[in-house]
């Protein structure tokens, strides 16, 4: 049994002694270790251009009458109209401008489609006049009261 304790007290002194002889390693300055930084990316916003608006200014239509002729004779006031046939092709917001030019008679442009008093559009003398703007797209008809025969004046309103 001494043996057995002189044995345990030999290893115990052995393991304590292998434990004191554990060799710590020096601290030395730290290499930092390199980091990747990552930077935001940056997505430009694009504001729209703005698409300028073209507004377009209404145009006066002056319209020659008379009691031989009827509607003979269309001019634009700063331009020129395409006019054939009675035709007259405008656009929505534009003025029509009927001249009285018969010499010795009153004349009544009348809209098929009741657009106005007729005695509004009444034209007594010569050089009187009567306007009408025509606002809403679509193709209307005029013609003169007491001449019904002449051929009448068609106008197409565009948008």
């Amino acid at each position: 049994m001494t043996s057995i304790k002189l044995i345990s007290i030999l290893i115990l002194t052995i393991s304590l002694f292998f434990l004191g002889c554990v060799e710590e390693k020096p601290a030395g300055t730290p290499v930092p270790t390199p980091t990747m930084t990552v930077m935001p990316t940056v997505v430009p916003t694009l504001t729209p251009t703005p698409v300028p608006t073209q507004t377009r200014e209404a145009k006066l239509y002056i319209s020659d009458v008379d009691d031989m002729y009827g509607f003979y004779k269309v001019i634009v006031r700063n331009g020129s109209a395409p006019y054939s046939n009675h035709t007259l092709t405008i656009n929505s917001g534009d003025t029509v401008k009927w001249v009285n030019n018969a010499e010795r008679y009153s004349i009544t442009v009348v809209s098929r489609e009741g657009l106005w008093n007729n005695s509004t559009s009444t034209m007594r003398y010569m050089f009187r006049y009567f306007n009408y703007t025509f606002d809403k797209p679509g193709e209307y008809e005029v013609y003169i009261d007491k001449y019904p025969k002449l051929s009448h004046q068609k106008i197409i309103v565009n948008p």
